[in-house]
């Protein structure tokens, strides 16, 4: 179990799309089928939109102050390749076509969070979804067989809980699809 923390004690966090539960599940059975025994955890799928890291209280609430009115997220991914990155050996599933309807709201969320002193990472947005971490490679050469049709993704704030070798993921809040 997580040991008690403190409520001064900064939270891990990250915003992501979160799969609701026929998503999960079809997406659970992929990985299932291409990553086996090294797959995440079915409850720790998720498509992360921003690593906010270690945050304090009031840099949560200032977080959440700045995302109040943000918009549903009204969108279509089609989950239907699958990827591989050699260092840190992930394996991952994400839109051959990434809607630019979603860069444009990563760009925005980030914008949104820089105010409150959020510092983006340098990279760009990739949308994908981890399936296997620790993968000997490579990634399947075959696409999904039945490529995952995700509609209205929903935005959660996502806590990172540590428990003794793993981790533990804790859905603070969602913004609504609608």
């Amino acid at each position: 179990m997580s040991s008690p923390s403190s409520p001064d004690a900064p939270q891990r966090l990250f915003l992501a799309l979160w799969p609701e539960d026929a998503e999960r599940r079809q997406i659970a059975g992929l990985a299932a089928r291409v990553a086996g025994s090294q797959r995440v955890r079915d409850d720790h799928l998720h498509l992360t939109l921003a690593f906010l890291g270690a945050t304090t209280a009031d840099r949560r609430a200032a977080y959440e102050a700045a995302l109040a009115d943000w918009p549903a997220l009204d969108l279509e991914l089609m989950l239907d390749r699958y990827g591989y990155w050699p260092q840190p050996r992930i394996l991952w599933l994400g839109p051959s076509r990434t809607p630019p309807e979603l860069h444009e709201r990563v760009a925005d969320l980030h914008r949104r969070l820089r105010d409150c002193g959020f510092s983006p990472e340098r990279r760009t947005f990739q949308a994908h979804m981890t399936l296997a971490r620790r993968f000997p490679g490579p990634a399947p050469v075959q696409p999904p067989t039945m490529p995952v049709r995700w509609l209205n993704c929903e935005v959660a704030l996502v806590e990172s809980l540590r428990e003794g070798a793993g981790t533990r993921y804790r859905v603070l809040r969602r913004w609504p699809k609608r």
